[in-house]
């Protein structure tokens, strides 16, 4: 039997199944003197320091940052900055420069997964939550394994799933109830922009060149992943990959709305498979002819 504690699951059950209760925004009190609200903001915002190396089971509700408010946007701005320089980069470099990116890239991932582990050993919180059983952890480490093996299937698997998944996951963080400065907060953001740095390199290099006739391919990874991991989300009760119950917040909520739960899952395998086609589809109309050369 793994770990766990209550409080954490508690405080899981009520901020992933009911999105209400995820903390969005610090202030709402309104002020007729505008320079006293920013600094009280400000003051609100650097109190949030304290907090820095605290997990969820003692972080107070109401000290998170909005979806696509301004510190998401303003997070979001800068990954994308990175990842333009970061392909122009690549794209200059040679050979040996490239693998260089490559391992420091992939290797970085990694250590993150690491860090991360030794973080809630420090903490001595449980670590049923933590394990790498969701999609962009597994790309984490897809990615070194990549970078090592040069498996085209799995380059596959980095652009057609594990990229779209990563994107979405910057887009909807379901770790935005902790403050905008904080570890996990960095961990969180960092980690996602890592995995989509490496699948960019690998795209402007040609290395990953997805092809509609593998996509069976990836299929079969899915379904070798899913089926064991939903049967771990029902055995201990969490929700790896988003199979148990939809992530507050995201629009499986929508689904799950009108499917209910688990019928939701249906809509979910139907908008992954047609996200592969997608993807798949917009590389060969990007690379404009059929030797699937991608075109920057």
């Amino acid at each position: 039997m793994f770990p766990v504690c209550q409080k954490t699951a508690d405080r899981r059950f009520l901020r992933e199944r009911h999105p209400a209760q995820k903390a969005q925004g610090v202030l709402h009190n309104k002020k007729e003197n505008t320079d006293t609200v920013k600094k009280e903001v400000f003051d609100v915002k650097l109190s949030y320091l304290s907090y820095f190396f605290t997990y969820e089971t003692h972080i107070p509700d109401g000290i998170g940052f909005a979806l696509f408010g301004p510190w998401h946007l303003l997070w979001l701005s800068v990954i994308f900055a990175i990842c333009v320089r970061y392909v122009w980069i690549y794209k200059k470099g040679d050979e040996r420069k490239k693998r260089r990116m490559d391992g420091l890239t992939a290797c970085s991932l990694v250590v993150w997964i690491v860090v991360r582990a030794i973080y809630l050993a420090v903490i001595h919180e449980a670590f049923l939550y933590e394990l790498p059983f969701h999609l962009c952890s597994m790309a984490g480490i897809l990615c070194a394994v990549h970078c090592l093996t040069k498996w085209k299937w799995l380059g596959q698997v980095l652009y057609t799933i594990c990229l779209p998944g990563t994107v979405l996951a910057l887009l909807f963080p379901n770790w935005n109830f902790y403050p905008v400065i904080h570890f996990i907060t960095l961990e969180g953001f960092l980690f996602h922009m890592g995995i989509v740095l490496y699948v960019a390199g690998k795209l402007a290099s040609h290395e990953i060149r997805p092809d509609f006739a593998k996509l069976w391919q990836v299929v079969l990874f899915l379904t070798a992943v899913v089926i064991p991991i939903y049967w771990f989300d029902k055995r201990y009760d969490v929700n790896y990959m988003f199979v148990n119950w939809p992530s507050a917040g995201s629009p499986l909520v929508w689904l799950a709305d009108r499917m209910g739960n688990p019928g939701y899952l249906i809509g979910y395998a139907a908008l992954v498979f047609l996200c592969m086609l997608l993807m798949d589809a917009g590389y060969l109309i990007v690379a404009g002819r059929r030797n699937q050369k991608l075109f920057f």
